[in-house]
């Protein structure tokens, strides 16, 4: 996000880029390949909705996303034995298997979870889960 303030010559605008440490986004090991967990259509709001979570969250830091326990969120890592997924994500190289998943939620229950993983102040997409496949 910059924030603009105004110079001090009257009328004219100067972009101050806020000190880094804000949580960014990566698709680096988003799974194509599983089109259950990452359905290749979406509801006609998804892509709105998905965009506009990512927009909120861009504003947080790692730790906010962390420690956030707000039910409209339903931030939390996950628990694999409790899942349709009890090995993870198997997928990734194995240096990272060990990480926590993390997810949150687009919505209450009409545009379901996005799970991934949280790397230094980078959270890994790795699904579009949609249909709520992965806590069923």
């Amino acid at each position: 996000m910059i924030k603009k303030s105004l110079d001090p010559k009257p009328g004219v605008i100067k972009k101050i880029i806020p000190p880094d440490g804000h949580l960014k986004f990566s698709m680096k090991y988003f799974d194509n390949e599983d089109s259950e967990m990452c359905p290749p259509i979406f509801a006609n709001t998804y892509t709105q909705a998905l965009m506009g979570r990512l927009k909120e969250l861009s504003r947080w830091t790692p730790r906010d996303f962390e420690i956030c326990r707000h039910k409209a969120w339903r931030i939390h890592t996950h628990n694999w034995t409790e899942t349709s997924r009890p090995d993870g994500f198997k997928h990734l190289p194995e240096d990272f298997r060990s990480l926590n998943g993390w997810q949150f939620q687009l919505s209450a229950n009409e545009h379901g979870r996005v799970h991934g993983f949280l790397l230094n102040d980078t959270f890994y997409i790795v699904w579009l889960d949609s249909s709520h496949r992965l806590y069923p």
